[in-house]
């Protein structure tokens, strides 16, 4: 790219064939932001300087440079995106969450005498089946292999100087050592070929022959080893697919891609509102709303022979950057790019939801693996079957893939959400010293003005997530004025009263949303009770952490256990701020409707029983408007002027 030409000079030089583009944060950078495809890369690259959504206006804001590469079709386009994708990673392409977790069953075909192991990491020269979920799926197959093939299984780079001695898998019949030049380069490799079709599935001549070599061992009395191919036998038949899924008078291929993709606040109804809570704390320090992030599962079906063989579930990457505008066709692509790219068990069919358009792969895989392969939408797919094998259900197939996509998310989010928590609450057993796990923390603050309508909350998290049910408000019945470090003293020897009585069970760890001061009075209620609870307190201003030996700790802002605290003290502070607000503003409903004229005394009858029986806590000017005209039948101008009222009148925390 010319310094003498600005980006959209340099654009309209751009040629108009397909080809594959790099957007770039400086000229000279190796490691491209974003890499993509065209079939007119002038026409595709002149649609980023206009484009006015958030994933490509956050790109344009770092992107400065470009470059292409022209290719002959869209074929060619999309492998060499494919290539340059999984080479640099770029941090706006979506890609499987984490795929280093991914792994991978490698055929070092790049060896004379090829072995077959599990691996995570993909290097040229060898074949690769893959990606599997679940690392044992994998294992298990490699094992099943080799206890069908006798393939080496020692990493030696062979052929070695001179021969060696052959190993104990020799004498077992588990090796044909390749190592003491005991088989050629060529009968070896027959092997090889059997194992590589084994694996991608071809697997029904495989059953026969091993069917056969069982009868023969049984009818020779060997009867041990026919035993041993026996449970090799067993694990084809736990392959079959069950009956309610199994079209008996099929030969069909096929693979069902079902994908499951939502924004968060969608799942919100479905996730508990702790983690809920988490993922918007996470995010809360990004530039878009944290809560339309969008989160994508896909869930595979793999039929052969009509029969279901495998399913295989794959999470893809929430991106920071304007997730709430990709498209299921974006994440299913990304899954093609991921997963089919390195299969060899391609069937004839894959079939993507309807509206998912990927067509323009059914040329890239051909060419990458030489099977005709097509890809189709759902409603295609379905017109070709009812043809010619009506007993299959592709839209029914389809619902459970998706059904089972949006489970996995869910259980996903679930555990990825637990294991951070536990995480969390053994960093705060170990900064903290604690003697126990602190799975139960309650947390305390006070809210007032100027020691008017004064209260105080307290919050309970139970491992590490907010516990409701447990929650409870305090109104301060023994202090006057703004004393804060006595109203602390005052609820805590309420709520010790209740622990030492045996009404409620004993936190772990109690929090106090303050410094030394508010610390030293919970203390001191604590010390009349003689209970022995861990206390510490947490002051927002540089979330310093006051102990009870009068020491301050800082510990990482952004670690797990740190958000655990913040969590309690922020919670415990949003709490107390909502009640607070409630009760000055109960207190004040008598002047509420001084000045504003048009509110007859049945209607201000209505509107005062909406807001006494109203929480206001997370409720803005419009929402309460809105809700006091549906309660009172008033005007949309008069609801807004009491919600206006009613707000300036409340405390600003």
């Amino acid at each position: 790219m010319s310094e003498e030409l600005s980006l959209a000079e340099y654009i309209a030089l751009a040629p108009i064939s397909p080809g594959v583009y790099q957007w770039l944060e400086n000229e000279n950078d190796k490691t491209p932001l974003y890499v993509g495809k065209a079939k007119n890369l002038r026409a595709r690259l002149k649609q980023y300087l206009t484009a006015e959504d958030l994933k490509t206006t956050f790109l344009m804001r770092r992107a400065k440079a470009i470059r292409w590469i022209a290719t002959d079709n869209e074929t060619e386009a999309l492998l060499l995106e494919n290539n340059l994708i999984k080479k640099h990673r770029p941090l706006y392409n979506v890609r499987l969450k984490d795929d280093k977790q991914y792994p991978y069953i490698c055929v070092s075909t790049s060896e004379p005498f090829p072995r077959i192991y599990l691996t995570r990491r993909r290097l040229p020269g060898n074949l690769y089946f893959g990606p599997f979920s679940k690392a044992q799926v994998a294992r298990e197959k490699i094992q099943l292999t080799l206890d069908l093939f006798p393939l080496r299984r020692r990493p030696l780079k062979l052929p070695l100087p001179k021969p060696g001695k052959p190993c104990l898998n020799y004498h077992l019949k588990k090796c044909l050592a390749p190592c003491a030049e005991l088989i050629s380069r060529e009968d070896y490799a027959k092997i090889v070929e059997q194992a590589i079709a084994f694996i991608s599935g071809s697997d029904e001549e495989t059953r026969k022959q091993i069917e056969a070599r069982m009868q023969a061992l049984s009818v020779d009395l060997r009867f041990e080893e026919a035993a041993e191919l026996r449970d090799v036998l067993q694990y084809f038949n736990e392959r079959n697919v069950k009956p309610q899924v199994e079209m008996r008078e099929s030969a069909l291929d096929f693979d069902i891609v079902g994908i499951f993709s939502s924004p968060l606040s969608t799942l919100k109804e479905e996730l508990p509102i702790g983690v809920f809570q988490k993922f918007l704390a996470e995010k809360e320090e990004t530039q878009i709303d944290a809560s339309a992030l969008r989160f994508a599962q896909i869930c595979l079906l793999k039929f052969r022979e009509a029969k279901l063989i495998a399913k295989e579930n794959f999470s893809l990457t929430e991106t920071d950057i304007g997730a709430q505008y990709l498209s299921d066709t974006n994440f299913a692509e990304t899954f093609f790019r991921d997963y089919y790219t390195g299969m060899l068990d391609l069937p004839p069919f894959i079939v993507l939801p309807d509206g998912v358009e990927l067509s323009a792969w059914q040329g890239a895989l051909k060419e990458r693996n030489g099977n005709p392969v097509k890809i189709l939408e759902l409603s295609e797919f379905t017109r070709i079957v009812k043809k010619n094998s009506p007993e299959i259900n592709p839209s029914a197939l389809m619902a459970m893939a998706q059904n089972n996509a949006r489970l996995v998310m869910r259980e996903r989010l679930l555990a990825e959400n637990l294991r951070n928590q536990r995480v969390g609450l053994r960093q705060l057993q170990k900064f903290l010293h604690l003697k126990n796990l602190p799975e139960i923390i309650e947390c305390y603050d006070i809210s007032n003005i100027q020691g008017t309508d004064p209260v105080a909350s307290g919050i309970v998290l139970k491992d590490g997530m907010p516990h409701k049910t447990a929650y409870r408000k305090y109104q301060i019945k023994t202090v006057e004025g703004a004393n804060d470090p006595a109203m602390m003293h005052e609820v805590l020897s309420r709520r010790l009263a209740r622990i030492l009585s045996g009404e409620v069970k004993a936190p772990d760890l109690i929090v106090i949303d303050g410094g030394s001061t508010q610390l030293n009075a919970a203390l001191k209620a604590r010390k009349n009770t003689g209970l022995k609870i861990p206390m510490v307190g947490l002051a927002k201003k540089l979330e310093e952490i006051y102990t009870e030996d009068e020491k301050i700790l800082r510990f990482d802002k952004e670690s797990p256990g740190m958000h655990i605290l913040r969590r309690a003290r922020d919670e415990a502070h949003r709490f107390a701020v909502a009640y607070h607000r409630n009760r000055r503003m109960k207190r004040n409903l008598k002047s509420l409707f001084d000045g504003i004229e048009g509110v007859g005394e049945k209607k201000r009858a209505k509107a005062l029983l909406f807001l006494r029986k109203t929480d206001l806590g997370g409720m803005d000017k419009e929402g309460l408007a809105k809700k006091l005209k549906n309660a009172a039948a008033l005007t949309p101008d008069l609801s807004l002027q009491i919600a206006e009222k009613i707000f300036q009148s409340l405390p600003r925390q």
